[in-house]
């Protein structure tokens, strides 16, 4: 499995958790819980991804670029996140500051 692909397996797993069980139990339609958990949220998948890649040199490419494991963890946790946070604020009523 590439590396890449690692990443991106454990941002989904990560925020399928959170969206489907976490969120809608500890923060519901509130947005500022839903801003700090999903802060913890982001730093669990850096600090999995830093675990495994932390000073290993291993590159990664990202849209034509090549990044360390750091960025494209959050970048890819973005990308991931930005439909689900849609679905579940449309889904919850999430009111938007």
């Amino acid at each position: 499995m590439s590396a890449e692909l690692h990443v991106i397996l454990l941002n989904v797993v990560i925020l399928f958790i959170a969206y489907f069980a976490i969120y809608p139990t500890y923060a519901g339609n509130d947005f500022k819980k839903i801003s700090a958990q999903d802060f913890i949220a982001s730093m669990v998948s850096l600090g999995i991804a830093g675990s495994v890649y932390f000073a290993t040199g291993v590159e990664f490419t990202l849209f034509f670029f090549e990044v360390n494991w750091a960025w494209f963890t959050l970048v890819s946790f973005t990308i991931i996140e930005l439909p689900l946070f849609y679905w579940y604020a449309k889904r919850h009523n999430v009111k938007l500051p």
